[in-house]
Protein backbone atom coordinates (compact mmCIF):
# COMPACT_ATOMS: atom_id res chain seq x y z
CA UNK A 1 0.00 0.00 0.00
CA UNK A 2 2.63 1.95 1.01
CA UNK A 3 4.58 1.81 -2.55
CA UNK A 4 1.41 2.27 -4.72
CA UNK A 5 0.84 6.00 -2.27
CA UNK A 6 4.70 6.55 -3.12
CA UNK A 7 4.37 5.87 -7.20
CA UNK A 8 1.07 8.11 -7.01
CA UNK A 9 2.31 10.99 -5.13
CA UNK A 10 5.55 10.74 -7.68
CA UNK A 11 3.31 10.92 -10.69
CA UNK A 12 1.14 14.03 -9.15
CA UNK A 13 4.72 15.52 -9.71
CA UNK A 14 5.53 14.38 -12.62
CA UNK A 15 2.29 15.64 -14.26
CA UNK A 16 3.03 19.11 -12.49
CA UNK A 17 6.10 19.33 -14.05
CA UNK A 18 4.76 18.34 -17.06
CA UNK A 19 2.02 20.51 -17.01
CA UNK A 20 5.02 23.95 -16.05
CA UNK A 21 7.06 22.81 -19.07
CA UNK A 22 4.12 22.46 -21.45
CA UNK A 23 2.94 25.82 -19.91
CA UNK A 24 6.50 27.49 -20.64
CA UNK A 25 6.47 27.92 -24.90
CA UNK A 26 9.59 28.99 -26.79
CA UNK A 27 9.34 32.25 -28.08
CA UNK A 28 7.17 33.01 -31.84
CA UNK A 29 10.98 33.79 -32.98
CA UNK A 30 12.37 31.08 -31.74
CA UNK A 31 10.33 28.34 -33.24
CA UNK A 32 10.34 30.39 -37.29
CA UNK A 33 13.71 29.62 -36.60
CA UNK A 34 13.08 25.88 -37.21
CA UNK A 35 11.72 25.24 -40.29
CA UNK A 36 11.35 28.52 -41.52
CA UNK A 37 9.43 27.54 -44.75
CA UNK A 38 6.91 25.77 -42.82
CA UNK A 39 6.27 29.58 -40.89
CA UNK A 40 6.49 31.48 -44.54
CA UNK A 41 4.13 29.05 -46.11
CA UNK A 42 1.54 29.30 -43.24
CA UNK A 43 1.67 33.12 -43.48
CA UNK A 44 0.96 33.03 -46.94
CA UNK A 45 -2.50 30.56 -46.39
CA UNK A 46 -3.75 33.01 -43.28
CA UNK A 47 -2.76 35.91 -45.78
CA UNK A 48 -4.74 34.29 -49.08
CA UNK A 49 -1.64 35.34 -50.99
CA UNK A 50 -2.52 32.45 -53.28
CA UNK A 51 -3.09 33.26 -56.89
CA UNK A 52 -6.30 32.06 -58.23
CA UNK A 53 -4.54 30.57 -61.53
CA UNK A 54 -2.07 29.21 -59.23
CA UNK A 55 -2.00 25.48 -59.19
CA UNK A 56 -0.49 25.00 -56.17
CA UNK A 57 -3.80 25.67 -54.72
CA UNK A 58 -4.13 24.73 -50.67
CA UNK A 59 -5.71 21.62 -50.00
CA UNK A 60 -7.39 20.68 -46.53
CA UNK A 61 -4.35 17.97 -46.28
CA UNK A 62 -1.81 20.96 -47.02
CA UNK A 63 -3.56 23.13 -44.10
CA UNK A 64 -3.39 20.42 -41.60
CA UNK A 65 0.71 19.42 -42.17
CA UNK A 66 1.22 23.20 -42.06
CA UNK A 67 -0.41 23.21 -38.54
CA UNK A 68 1.09 19.44 -37.71
CA UNK A 69 4.36 21.54 -38.28
CA UNK A 70 4.19 24.11 -36.12
CA UNK A 71 3.27 22.26 -33.48
CA UNK A 72 5.64 20.18 -33.70
CA UNK A 73 8.09 23.12 -33.61
CA UNK A 74 6.85 23.64 -30.39
CA UNK A 75 7.33 20.54 -29.24
CA UNK A 76 10.46 19.81 -30.61
CA UNK A 77 12.32 23.00 -29.15
CA UNK A 78 10.23 21.94 -25.60
CA UNK A 79 12.05 17.90 -25.47
CA UNK A 80 15.28 19.41 -26.94
CA UNK A 81 16.13 20.85 -23.61
CA UNK A 82 15.52 17.16 -21.76
CA UNK A 83 17.07 14.89 -24.80
CA UNK A 84 20.20 17.10 -24.72
CA UNK A 85 20.91 15.49 -21.42
CA UNK A 86 20.33 12.09 -22.44
CA UNK A 87 22.11 12.28 -26.03
CA UNK A 88 24.56 14.90 -25.93
CA UNK A 89 26.37 13.50 -28.59
CA UNK A 90 23.33 13.56 -31.00
CA UNK A 91 25.12 15.57 -33.95
CA UNK A 92 21.60 17.56 -33.98
CA UNK A 93 22.70 19.78 -31.35
CA UNK A 94 25.36 21.50 -33.32
CA UNK A 95 22.69 23.42 -34.92
CA UNK A 96 22.71 26.99 -35.33
CA UNK A 97 19.38 26.94 -32.91
CA UNK A 98 20.59 25.58 -30.04
CA UNK A 99 23.76 27.90 -29.95
CA UNK A 100 20.87 30.74 -30.03
CA UNK A 101 20.46 33.24 -27.41
CA UNK A 102 16.63 32.81 -26.99
CA UNK A 103 17.11 28.76 -26.76
CA UNK A 104 19.97 29.39 -24.24
CA UNK A 105 17.23 31.20 -22.44
CA UNK A 106 14.32 28.94 -22.65
CA UNK A 107 16.85 26.31 -22.18
CA UNK A 108 18.00 27.80 -18.53
CA UNK A 109 14.14 28.49 -17.56
CA UNK A 110 12.64 25.14 -18.38
CA UNK A 111 15.89 23.19 -16.45
CA UNK A 112 14.70 25.77 -13.53
CA UNK A 113 11.35 23.97 -13.40
CA UNK A 114 13.06 20.59 -13.95
CA UNK A 115 15.06 21.13 -10.75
Amino acid sequence: MEQHNDKRRLSHQRSKRISEINGSLPLIGLCKKLFPAIGERHDRLAAKELSPGDPNQPTVAENAFVQVTMMFRKTFIQDSVLMMDFHPCYPIWQHPIFSDPAYLSFKRDMLQIEA
